[in-house]
Formats: C-alpha cells, sequence, structure tokens
C-alpha cells in the first residue's frame, strides 16, 4: 500500500507535468488562479475562504500565496508548491492586497511574463471550506493583476480548466471514491428516518449530522461537509426536477414520497447523490414508476463507456421512460460532471450533448420522473469512465420501501 508520501507524489506529478505542457502549448507564462477548486487542482491545497492564490509557472516551482493562520493545513496538503504567508484578519495586518501585490512580485522572480492565464469568465464555482462564504476574484483583485504584470496579457483560462479537470487521474478519483463512500453515511440516514411524522428539514440536518460525525476521520478526511436538501409529499417532490430541493417543516404523511439531494465534499472533492423512499407501503403506481425509474437509471449506466456519446447516454435513460409514455415527465438533463465541484460543465449528458465520454470523466448518471398530484422520483449516483467501461462509485442500494 502506498504512503501518502507517494500519494502526494503521484498527485502531484500526474497533474503539474501535463499542465506545464499545455501552458506550453498555448504559450502561456503561467496561471495565476484564486477560485479554491483550481488551487486544489494543482497544488493540493483545498483553501479555507478564497483568499489564497495559485502562481503556477510553465517553468519553476509553483508558489501559493495563503493567508498565514492557515499554515499548518496547507503544509499538510501542498504537493511541490513554495507556500508564502501573509497576516490576515489581525488588527495588526496590513490591507490584504498590498500583502498579496508584494507576494505575487516575489513568485515572479523577475521574470517579464508577457502571457498570464486568469480566471476571466466564472459564471459557478464550488465553494471553499467555510461554505458561508468565499472571496470571489472581483475587479481589484485583476487591477492587482494588471498593477504587477503591466506587460502581461491576462487572458481567460476557465474553459480550458473546465476540460483539463474533466478528466481525472488516480490520485483525484481515489478522493472522489472516497466522497461518494461517505455519502452513503447520509443515504443510510435518511432511509431510517424517511417515515411518517418526519419533517424534510429534520431529516436534513440528521443526514448533514451523520456524515459530518462519522465522515470525518473516515479514511483518513479530515474536512467534510454535507448539502443535504429533503423534498415531501407528491407538492414538493413533483417539482423536484428543479437545481435545489427546499426543505420544509411539513410532516411526511402514509405513503408519502420522499426525496433527498445530497451533495458531499470532502478535501473539496465531491459526490452527488439521489434517493427516494415511500413513507409507509408503497402504493401500486409508485412501485411501478420506481421500477422504471430504476430501469432508465441502469441500463443508462450499462452503455457508460469511453468513446460513448455522452447524448447516447441520456438518450438510452430517455428511451426506457418514454417507452411508458413519461417522456414529458423527464425534463431534466441525464447527467452532468462532478468531482472538482457538485456540478462541473463535462461531460453533460443531454440529448444534443457535444461531448464524448473518456476515461476518468466522472458524471451523475440521474433520470427522474415528476407527475403533478403524484410526486416525483429520481435515482442518481456518480460513475466513472474506465478503461472498457464504467464504475459506480460508492455503491449503495435503491429501495423504495
Amino acid at each position: 500500500m502506498k504512503s501518502a508520501e507517494d500519494m502526494i507524489e503521484t498527485g502531484n506529478s500526474a497533474r503539474t507535468g501535463d499542465t506545464r505542457q499545455r501552458l506550453t502549448d498555448m504559450k502561456l507564462d503561467a496561471l495565476i488562479l484564486t477560485i479554491p477548486e483550481n488551487v486544489l487542482f494543482l497544488s493540493g491545497f483545498w483553501p479555507m475562504i478564497g483568499a489564497s492564490i495559485l502562481v503556477f509557472p510553465a517553468n519553476g516551482n509553483p508558489v501559493c500565496i495563503i493567508p498565514g493562520c492557515y499554515e499548518e493545513e496547507s503544509r499538510q496538503e501542498l504537493w511541490e508548491a513554495v507556500p508564502e504567508y501573509y497576516s490576515y484578519g489581525l488588527t495588526s495586518s496590513p490591507e490584504p492586497f498590498a500583502a498579496v501585490s508584494r507576494l505575487l512580485k516575489k513568485a515572479a522572480g523577475g521574470r517579464q511574463w508577457k502571457r498570464i492565464g486568469i480566471e476571466g469568465s466564472l459564471r459557478s464555482a464550488a465553494v471553499s471550506w467555510n461554505s458561508a462564504e468565499f472571496i470571489l476574484p472581483d475587479k481589484q483583485y485583476t487591477g492587482v493583476l494588471e498593477e504587477v504584470f503591466p506587460c502581461a496579457e491576462l487572458i481567460d483560462i476557465v474553459p480550458h480548466l473546465s476540460r483539463w479537470k474533466a478528466r481525472k487521474n488516480d490520485w483525484e478519483i481515489e478522493r472522489i471514491r472516497r466522497a461518494s463512500e461517505i455519502s452513503c453515511l447520509g443515504l443510510d440516514t435518511f432511509e431510517r428516518l424517511a417515515v411518517p411524522g418526519r419533517t424534510g428539514v429534520e431529516i436534513a440536518a440528521e443526514v448533514e449530522k451523520r456524515i459530518m460525525i462519522d465522515g470525518t476521520g473516515l479514511d483518513g478526511a479530515k474536512r467534510v461537509r454535507a448539502y443535504a436538501q429533503v423534498a415531501t409529499g407528491p407538492v414538493e417532490t413533483a417539482i423536484a426536477y428543479r437545481p435545489n430541493e427546499i426543505s420544509t417543516t411539513r410532516r411526511i404523511e402514509e405513503g408519502d414520497l420522499v426525496l433527498l439531494e445530497l451533495g458531499v465534499t470532502a478535501e473539496g472533492y465531491w459526490a452527488d447523490r439521489t434517493r427516494v423512499r415511500t413513507a409507509g407501503k408503497p402504493s401500486e403506481q409508485q412501485l411501478d414508476i420506481f421500477a422504471l425509474v430504476l430501469e432508465a437509471q441502469t441500463a443508462a449506466i450499462r452503455a457508460v463507456g469511453p468513446g460513448v456519446p455522452a447524448g447516447a447516454i441520456d438518450d438510452t435513460a430517455r428511451s426506457v421512460i418514454a417507452k411508458e409514455g413519461y417522456a414529458g415527465e423527464f425534463p431534466h438533463i441525464t447527467g452532468h460532471g462532478v468531482g472538482f465541484s457538485y456540478h462541473e460543465p463535462l461531460p453533460v449528458l443531454r440529448p444534443d450533448s457535444p461531448d464524448t465520454l473518456e476515461k476518468g470523466m466522472v458524471h451523475s448518471v440521474e433520470p427522474g420522473i415528476y407527475i403533478p398530484s403524484f410526486g416525483g422520483m429520481r435515482l442518481e449516483d456518480d460513475i466513472l469512465v474506465t478503461d472498457n467501461g464504467y464504475e459506480i462509485l460508492g455503491p449503495y442500494k435503491k429501495e423504495l420501501a
């Protein structure tokens, strides 16, 4: 079994070498990244509040500029990046951008960079460890870069980063697998608590509690967070195709459908799961529709493999549901990328997808059926594209009751 040091070296070499070659091919002198998932991607360190900046040159060692109060955590996680710490958040601390400006100049080491890749077109991002809020790059941040590198062209690298992050290496897959396994703790709690008398808020809180308590420390995980959303009853679950559920204080009644949407992150790597249960004995209609959603998901997962068009996976799931007359009740996509964030843009499993599945991609498969007055059902798992097929990450049973 590899030691932690060996695993760090594996993750480091697998990413940094590829990235340097890409920078050379694109004639970029360096990347300067501050979004937490991107700092994690190329340094191994998951920032706490988004105040860290990774300077990744095409030649030479990367430098990670980090608030000094996070020195202990960063030293445990950084691969080869040299840490540069600055005082932050204290009465004696300098103005943050003044400190960052000084350290950016130091990181450049006098090199006259002409083309620098930055995060110039951000629309969404995975959270930092402190998910209540984190610092986003703004005009002031860009202004600092322009001041420190007046002769450099700042080039938006976000579309390229999305493609680079779509294919995970073994280091990253192992961490996504761990997040998926931790998510099973929440699925187990949901299964036990989806009963009459409970509320969606209670269940969501208990799911998150279980994951935080029992997931922290599991397989070495130190920073674990869960984001549980529970819809209950026909009205709430019938609109569960939306990007999020709203957990309410409505008490579950006998025979209600209860649906869990669950995001889990461990050390910045993500899992995305969904399960549905009946509170009490299921009706024949519930059993029939659940069986259909399960059939659609199973067929779609079995179709996954390298070289398969992402749209074909969507078509497989959609065809199973359409053959029973529910085409109009499956309004959302079949899946999306996952790993460095809860929802990654690549690959996207939808009817008009331009993407082709490749080894190392991780994506969800999540067909569903939603009917007014009846309610909604969805099953979701994270799937790794392997050499010749697929792997379900964090496999967990699928039962309606």
